[in-house]
């Protein structure tokens, strides 16, 4: 069997390079030279990956079909595409429901091995319905933010977004920030970002938020100043997208009245959020979550990012070899002036 290298993960801390078995294509498979893959805060949450190791993470690759496997369509060896990880089967009752990310089969497709190694098989249901050709002018790096493009762009389809709403974005990572860029695209332009970073504020104004700033825990004061400022006073859609317990009970603060709250990121199984079910009630709330991205989202994430409505080039601000996984998701945890990381496969 033939050898490639994989970056195997243990613990956020112990990621070896290993010598793996490079997988074989099978009937409408394509096997993918990797050449960019972006480091993902779950790929940074030991709680959720530890009880998995050894494994090889890594779910936003891109790369080059090597070789395409018998009955292969519309692709080809030499073709750039992104693969996107988790495939719905289009066809149980959440599927005809538009429920894509609540398929059974959805979550139980994976690349094999990860995105995390030199090469990485599509299986058949990635092939037929999830697998891009990325265009000559858009970047494999650019590319690479695909899937957490969409993954945002899931959450504006879960809440129903109109140009009119008036939207506070709180947490302005990288996903807060082409959250941003994305609402600005559909024609938003009432959009508020709530951000404790000072650099990650600025960010926030680049990309087009009317004001960041850290929210004012007395909240009929930061809604008194919206009003001075801006002459309305209440959120119509808030985007909470830090997984910081503290952001989502601003989150909750912050939504007006017959108004929705997406909670977008995921907290560990342990910590809980307070939440006041009688001021819900008379507020008539929607509380929402999101999860992952669906075969729609992804699609759109690339034309956003091939039209220059969204400038994936800019999110990424750190890059690393393959053997440098460990600094990667240390990176990605210590935050600093970081933003997005993406792991360079092959090298120069």
């Amino acid at each position: 069997m033939e050898k490639m290298k994989a970056a195997v993960y243990y613990t956020n801390q112990d990621v070896k390079v290993e010598e793996v078995d490079k997988p074989i294509p099978g009937p409408g498979e394509i096997l993918v030279r990797t050449d960019t893959c972006g480091v993902c805060v779950a790929d940074t949450m030991e709680w959720y990956n530890k009880p998995k190791a050894p494994i090889i993470l890594g779910h936003e690759a891109v790369g080059i079909i090597e070789e395409a496997g018998e009955g292969v369509e519309g692709f080809a060896a030499g073709d750039r595409v992104f693969v996107h990880h988790h495939i719905a089967c289009m066809s149980c009752e959440e599927c005809r429901k538009g429920k894509y990310t609540l398929c059974k089969q959805f979550k139980q497709t994976h690349y094999r091995p990860g995105g995390f190694a030199e090469y990485f098989v599509a299986g058949k249901e990635h092939v037929k319905k999830d697998t891009l050709k990325i265009p000559e002018h858009v970047s494999f790096e650019e590319a690479s933010l695909i899937e957490p493009l969409a993954c945002a762009l899931h959450g504006i389809e879960r809440v129903d977004v109109k140009p009119a709403d008036r939207i506070a974005v709180v947490g302005t990572g990288t996903l807060g920030l082409m959250l941003i860029e994305a609402l600005r695209a559909y024609g938003v332009r009432d959009i508020a970002a709530y951000e404790m970073i000072p650099w990650r504020q600025e960010m926030a104004k680049r990309k087009g938020a009317l004001f960041s700033r850290a929210a004012n825990p007395e909240i009929d004061k930061e809604l008194l100043n919206l009003e001075k400022e801006f002459g309305w006073n209440q959120f119509d859609k808030v985007f909470v997208m830090a997984k910081d317990i503290r952001a989502m009970e601003t989150g909750l603060k912050l939504v007006g009245r017959g108004g929705k709250i997406l909670l977008f990121a995921t907290p560990a199984p342990e910590e809980y959020l307070k939440f006041y079910a009688s001021e819900a009630f008379f507020k008539e709330l929607d509380l929402s979550m999101t999860y992952s991205a669906n075969q729609n989202n992804t699609r759109e994430a690339l034309r956003l990012i091939a039209n220059g409505l969204v400038d994936a080039k800019s999110y990424i601000t750190h890059r690393f070899g393959l053997d440098e996984l460990d600094k990667a998701i240390a990176q990605t945890i210590g935050r600093g002036e970081c933003l997005k990381c993406v792991v360079k496969v092959q090298e120069e």
